[in-house]
């Protein structure tokens, strides 16, 4: 085994992005890259600060690549629009120091900085941030790309004004000053006012980028980064049965590698994965990237389902962040397929209801014909309960609690019949609902999803 365990990532990382989004880069323009959960967006912001880096695709160290993570900030006690200009100062203020730039301007920002913490104000630490700025670009030369990690945060939590003054910022130093912003879903979902917000978000419109899975020599050498830190070997069939069930995501990839080092008897199949911590929790993380329509979407995708008229749009967002690859559509994982049926019911003995998508499968088959509304609360009262005997009293304030209730209400039963009809269980030989005569209803095997 050669190389030491923490050996700097190789220069052709991620080059199958990178040689995409750094043209727009280096002209001058803002870029947004848009990736789920778990593919690397902060690995990739560290790599874009290393000189090394720098030179292999500007061809000069001009460019200052200065990373706000969102996960760095602390709001609460100040204003959050000057908690970040605050942090964009200091970044600022790092990033020149390693860089050896004039003691002098060194000095004049630093000045500047404690005036800000002495006198915290929004309107001051934009000033500042644009004199700083301006001083950068156009007495030095150097061109600084703001990389925003964890973007939507920001997004969802600054006022409109403030993105107004970024692109204020940008203007005041256009070419010399980018943005580049990585998010895990479209601004547009995440914000109501976008018309407040439109002069900054269109600096993006031509520059939106997928950061999806690894290449395939990236999750090689990673595999390999993996092994020389935990000092083992792994065999080729083993390691190819990982980028295979992983569709090269790096979460996923991650958390395969362990799981193949702690049991190397376990049988590496998307059956006995899922069902693992570790696989599941990097699945959910994907999984609640989703919207709604596209967690639906992609259950039909993996049931092997046409993709529906009208999808055209979500189907686009989904194939940009490579959750959604070649033709016909599929999954980009035989790992989170597996996962995202259990999700849905598929696979999952007896009734299941998905409350959230108000959807019913069936012995892990999707059950096409709509349920009206009181068929369905009962069919989920009952799923709440599945197994137990379920008191035909309680079910009827469940269904009908603003009633007064008889003794002899017959509208159970009636619900009961036209549940039956629709779920295809016969009542002189039930499969799934066993009436208990004088007593209740029992629901034999099932449960709850999306609660």
């Amino acid at each position: 085994m050669t190389g030491t365990r923490n050996a700097p990532l190789p220069l052709a990382y991620r080059a199958e992005v990178l040689t995409r989004i750094m043209p727009s880069l280096q002209a001058g323009e803002c870029c947004a890259l848009v990736g789920t959960s778990g593919v690397g967006k902060s690995n990739l912001m560290r790599f874009l600060q290393r000189h090394d880096v720098q030179m292999a695709y500007w061809g000069n160290d001009h460019p200052v690549v200065v990373l706000i993570d969102a996960h760095s900030l602390v709001f609460g006690e100040l204003p959050n629009e000057y908690v970040v200009a605050e942090l964009m100062i200091h970044r600022l203020i790092m990033e020149a120091e390693q860089r050896a730039l004039p003691v002098e301007l060194i000095t004049w920002a630093d000045e500047l900085h404690r005036k800000l913490v002495a006198q915290p104000s929004t309107h001051l630490a934009l000033r500042y941030l644009e004199r700083f700025c301006s001083r950068l670009c156009m007495q030095h030369g150097l061109q600084i790309v703001f990389c925003f990690d964890q973007f939507e945060n920001l997004w969802q939590s600054l006022a409109a004004q403030f993105f107004l003054n970024l692109r204020n910022l940008r203007d005041q130093c256009k070419y010399y000053l980018v943005y580049l912003i990585l998010m895990r879903k479209p601004l547009h979902q995440l914000r109501s006012d976008l018309q407040a917000v439109e002069a900054f978000w269109e600096l993006f419109s031509s520059d939106i980028y997928g950061l999806g899975m690894y290449s395939v020599s990236d999750a090689q050498s990673m595999l390999e980064r993996l092994a020389q830190r935990r000092g083992v070997t792994i065999d080729d069939a083993r390691r190819q049965t990982i980028l295979m069930l992983s569709g090269q995501h790096p979460g996923l990839l991650r958390a395969l590698f362990g799981i193949a080092c702690s049991d190397v008897n376990l049988d590496l199949t998307p059956d006995t994965l899922v069902c693992l911590r570790l696989i599941v929790e990097e699945c959910t993380k994907i999984w609640y990237d989703l919207t709604i329509d596209e967690q639906q979407l992609l259950q039909q995708i993996a049931l092997g389902q046409s993709v529906p008229s009208g999808a055209d749009s979500m189907l686009e967002e989904l194939v940009l962040k490579e959750i959604i690859i070649g033709q016909p559509p599929q999954l980009f994982s035989p790992l989170f397929t597996a996962y995202l049926l259990r999700q849905s019911g598929h696979g999952a003995p007896g009734v299941v209801v998905d409350l959230r998508q108000r959807q019913v499968w069936i012995e892990g088959q999707l059950l096409e014909r709509s349920l009206a509304p009181l068929e369905f609360g009962l069919l989920a009262y009952l799923a709440r309960h599945a197994g137990a005997v379920c008191e035909r009293e309680a079910i009827l304030r469940e269904l009908y609690p603003e009633d007064c209730l008889e003794v002899n209400d017959q509208r159970l039963d009636t619900l009961m019949r036209r549940l039956r009809d629709a779920l295809g269980d016969d009542a002189r030989n039930p499969r799934h609902l066993i009436t208990h005569r004088g007593v209740g209803i029992q629901l034999v095997q099932g449960g709850i999803q999306a609660e």
